[in-house]
């Protein structure tokens, strides 16, 4: 079995987890009272395993056409027909186990799938293509929902996610891997916006027959989405990460809040965007380090009753609580 399709699955999920983290971040919050970290890694494991599957099973097997094999076992004759229907069983253990039902529940999800994949196959994507490109084989079937059957007999033994330190309306401690996890969402949102700003940016330009100079450029990636993230940072309320997860960053004043913008992500976006207008200056590795910086100083704050304000907490003065308790309370 090739692992070219594994490692396509790998860095498609990573980058489909990386734009749904923060409304999954938000959710966990809403719906929990914090991000499990069990839960997280199961669900990652589910976009995962289907993100794989799809990339093994689906795409063509190359342009001939594949007549359908329909009699059941028959492949079992030769040693690569064995190998073969070992790893399909296996290739359907995860769905089983997934899944957390009775045997008998994945045993038909299972074959359900397995039915509607190799129809897929059979029909050529569903007559996109004029015959079958790959082979529909009835061994599959059999071999998948095995598998299924074999992981719903080995869901009992994966680990389920912690029921969580209380309701989901109580509030939580302001913790250094709160704070690292807010950091995240709003790395992220900006990376995001980012992309999207440049992508419609570079389609209003070719629409209207301009050339895109390179200050244009950097600032629609890094400049816009960073004032987009100020904007949606007001002085009482914090950053747009630090509310998914549902911190309450209180500033003095307007000026405290533009502050800890341009120490945080308003800086980083400064930093990234002079780096790739002066060539051969490292950005990527001097982002790093400023993101490290921060993480860093999110986890050595931890003095007195306002702890795990990070850098630009302390150098902003601000005051970190949780928006489930009182407004002017502290954290510990």
């Amino acid at each position: 079995m090739s692992l070219l399709p594994g490692s396509a699955a790998v860095v498609i999920a990573t980058g489909v987890a990386a734009l749904l983290f923060p409304s999954f971040v938000a959710g966990q919050h809403r719906r929990h009272g914090e991000l499990r970290a069990g839960g997280a890694v199961l669900r990652f494991a589910a976009l995962l395993y289907g993100i794989a599957l799809a990339c093994y099973v689906l795409p063509p097997a190359g342009t001939s056409c594949f007549a359908a094999q329909l009699r059941p076992l028959a492949g079992l004759s030769s040693a690569i027909g064995i190998g073969q229907f070992a790893c399909n069983v296996a290739l359907f253990v995860p769905l089983g186990a997934l899944l957390r039902r009775a045997p008998p529940v994945a045993a038909l999800a299972g074959a359900g799938l397995s039915v509607f994949i190799e129809v897929t196959q059979l029909t050529g994507w569903w007559f996109h293509f004029p015959c079958p490109v790959r082979v529909f084989d009835v061994d599959d079937v059999l071999a998948n929902t095995l598998g299924a059957t074999l992981g719903g007999l080995l869901a009992p033994l994966l680990p389920r996610p912690s029921p969580g330190s209380g309701p989901a309306g109580e509030p939580r401690p302001v913790t250094g891997g709160r704070r690292l996890l807010g950091m995240c969402c709003d790395g992220l949102l900006l990376w995001w916006l980012g992309a999207v700003c440049a992508s419609a940016t570079g389609v209003v330009l070719r629409w209207a027959g301009v050339a895109a100079t390179p200050l244009l450029q950097v600032s629609a990636t890094w400049l816009v989405p960073a004032l987009i993230l100020l904007a949606a940072s007001p002085p009482g309320t914090g950053s747009p990460g630090q509310r998914l997860v549902l911190l309450r960053a209180r500033a003095p004043n307007r000026r405290s809040a533009v502050l800890r913008w341009a120490l945080g992500t308003g800086g980083l976006a400064l930093l990234e965007a002079g780096c790739e207008l002066v060539r051969g200056a490292p950005g990527a590795a001097l982002g790093v380090l400023w993101c490290a910086a921060h993480a860093l100083g999110a986890f050595r704050d931890t003095r007195g009753i306002t702890g795990h304000r990070g850098i630009t907490g302390r150098l902003a003065g601000l005051e970190l609580t949780d928006v489930r308790g009182p407004a002017t309370a502290r954290t510990p």
